[in-house]
């Protein structure tokens, strides 16, 4: 499937007809189905199509877009597609027994038994169990799946909106920005079949709701490292966004991510705050 995955700009530009589905094209049958990246995030869906049954360019008297995918999370299973089934897996299963499991012996003392759960849309559940030296990316989930799944798990903490004058500021008058107590370091995700989803800080943005924006390095306590100043008064509201870069590790070594795959190499997270901007009132008084 990653061999699909890697022929990038044809399978890009066929992305916008993947989305459009017609009756038409219901009845196309699909024979291998991926993961590619749009600009609206990762899309599980066909990327090779049976001859002649309605994918672009086929037989069906014209061609037309191809299907949606029918692979549908819902409830457990929510892990990995199979096809047109949406999977969840144990690994290791919490059954370890051959006989009860209903597999063969044990091919040597260092495998364990993994649990796989598939279910398709108004189908009975299907479950399996195998060894897990019998698992590959026919059986179980493959890089992709677990690179989705990591990013998915990767939990990055809220941005907490502060500046100075704390209450308001005035017009002209400096602000200060920071995102108040968030971690400087890498934030390290669960592993989703072994692999770990891994997100360093790199960059702050704000926009200060008047128009201007700014980058700045990630601060997390009262400083005038990041600031600006509004020109008008008014009630602003400031969004904050810290971008993270995201890197994949199994068992410590690092994971090359298919070029597909690239929009999973960032992540962000934004937090708002409301900043009432007011103007100095002078009061003039005859001393005379």
């Amino acid at each position: 499937m990653l061999k699909r995955l890697l022929q990038g700009a044809s399978l890009i530009a066929l992305i916008g007809g993947f989305l459009m589905v017609s009756a038409a094209s219901a009845s196309a049958e699909c024979a291998e189905y991926g993961y590619v990246q749009t600009p609206d995030g990762l899309v599980y869906t066909c990327i090779v199509h049976e001859p002649g049954t309605g994918g672009p360019g086929g037989g069906n008297g014209g061609g037309g877009p191809a299907p949606t995918p029918t692979c549908t999370f819902e409830g457990i299973w929510n892990q990995f597609c199979r096809g047109e089934k949406a999977c969840y897996m144990f690994d290791p299963a919490h059954l370890q027994n051959p006989e009860a499991a209903g597999v063969g012996p044990k091919p040597e003392d260092a495998n364990h038994l993994v649990y796989i759960s598939c279910k398709a849309p108004g189908q009975e559940r299907e479950d399996q169990y195998l060894w897990d030296s019998e698992l590959d990316e026919e059986q179980g989930p493959s890089l992709a799946d677990r690179v989705f799944a990591a990013h998915g798990l990767l939990q990055l903490p809220g941005v907490d909106v502060n500046f100075n004058p704390p209450t308001r500021t005035l017009v002209n008058l400096d602000t200060w920005w920071w995102a108040e107590g968030l971690p400087a370091g890498e934030i390290v995700g669960p592993p989703a079949y072994g692999l770990r989803a891994i997100a360093t800080p790199e960059t702050m943005t704000v926009e200060t709701g008047d128009g201007s924006r700014l980058e700045c390095r990630l601060v997390t306590s009262r400083s005038d490292e990041c600031r600006s100043a509004y020109r008008r008064a008014g009630d602003y509201t400031a969004t904050m966004t810290v971008e993270y870069s995201v890197r994949f590790e199994d068992g410590g070594n690092l994971v090359d991510v298919p070029d597909a795959l690239s929009g999973l190499l960032t992540a962000s997270a934004s937090g708002t705050a409301t900043v009432p901007v007011r103007e100095v009132q002078s009061l003039v008084t005859d001393l005379g």
